[in-house]
C-alpha cells in the first residue's frame, strides 16, 4: 500500500533528514499540509519568524524552501539560486524569537539525479522541533509582518493570532511536561517558568483576545492558576514527604 506523503515525513525523513530521502519525498505527489510551508525563495525576517512562532507553538513543523505552488494547486521543485547561510537565518531570526525555540536547517544540492525534476537544483529545508515544555513562544521584537509580544498559531495552512482557546491548549500542553520522562528541565525550573508564564500572559495576552470573548479568557486565566496551584501544592508535599 502507497504511503502518504505525511506518513513518509515523519516515518522516514525526520529520522534522519538526507538528500536521498528529501528527493524521495518530493517523488510522492503532496499538497500544503498543517505542518508544512512551501515557499518558492526565502520570506522577510517579519514573516519567517511569525511562521516559525506559529509553528513552535503549534508544537511543530516543517518550511521547504524551493518550491513553487502552482495556481492549480499543485507544487512544482524550482530550486534556490543559492543557499541561505544559516548564520544570516540565525540572524533574522535572533531579534524576533526566544533561544528556547529549536529549529534546524538542512541544506540539499542534486549536482546529478535520477529524478529529473530536482537535477542540479538546491533546496533547504527548516524543521521546528516540538518542545512543549518550553511554550509559549511570544514574538520578542516588531517589525514587517510581526507584531510585538505576540503569540502565533497555525492554523490550518496560515499562521495567526492566537485565540483564548489556542492559550489553554498551550497552557495545557506545557503543564502536561511537568513530570513527562526525559524533560532536560528539573521540576523547579518547570515551576520558575509557569510561574513567570501566569505573571505575564494577563498583559501579554489580552490584546490577542477576540472582542466578544472576556468570558473565554477569564475562564482560561482560572483554569490555568488552577492547575499552577496543584502542581505548587503536589511538589511540596512531595517536599515534605
Amino acid at each position: 500500500m502507497k504511503k502518504h506523503f505525511k506518513d513518509i515525513f515523519y516515518e522516514d525523513f525526520l529520522e534522519s533528514p538526507t538528500k536521498d530521502k528529501f528527493r524521495e519525498l518530493l517523488k510522492n505527489n503532496f499538497g500544503e499540509l498543517d505542518e508544512f510551508d512551501f515557499k518558492e525563495t526565502w520570506i522577510n525576517k517579519g514573516k519567517l519568524a511569525k511562521l516559525v512562532l506559529a509553528m513552535g507553538n503549534s508544537r511543530d513543523g516543517v518550511v521547504i524552501f524551493g518550491i513553487k505552488q502552482k495556481d492549480d494547486g499543485t507544487f512544482e521543485p524550482r530550486g534556490l539560486e543559492k543557499f541561505k547561510d544559516d548564520a544570516d537565518i540565525n540572524n533574522d531570526l535572533a531579534r524576533y524569537v526566544s533561544p528556547n525555540l529549536h529549529y534546524e536547517i538542512f541544506n540539499f544540492e542534486y549536482k546529478g539525479s535520477e529524478y529529473q525534476a530536482v537535477e542540479n537544483k538546491k533546496f533547504q529545508v527548516l524543521i521546528v522541533n516540538d518542545t512543549p515544555d518550553r511554550l509559549p513562544f511570544i514574538s520578542l521584537n516588531q517589525t514587517e509582518g510581526l507584531e510585538e509580544d505576540t503569540i502565533y498559531v497555525r492554523r490550518g495552512t496560515k499562521s495567526e493570532k492566537a485565540t483564548s482557546e489556542d492559550i489553554t491548549r498551550i497552557i495545557d500542553d506545557k503543564i502536561k511536561t511537568i513530570y513527562k520522562d526525559g524533560s532536560d528541565l528539573e521540576l523547579n525550573e518547570h515551576l520558575s517558568q509557569l510561574k513567570q508564564l501566569y505573571n505575564e500572559l494577563p498583559q501579554k495576552i489580552k490584546v490577542l483576545i477576540r472582542k466578544g470573548e472576556p468570558t473565554e479568557f477569564k475562564k482560561t486565566m482560572l483554569n490555568f492558576a488552577q492547575k499552577i496551584g496543584k502542581i505548587y501544592m503536589e511538589s511540596e508535599d512531595e517536599y515534605n514527604d
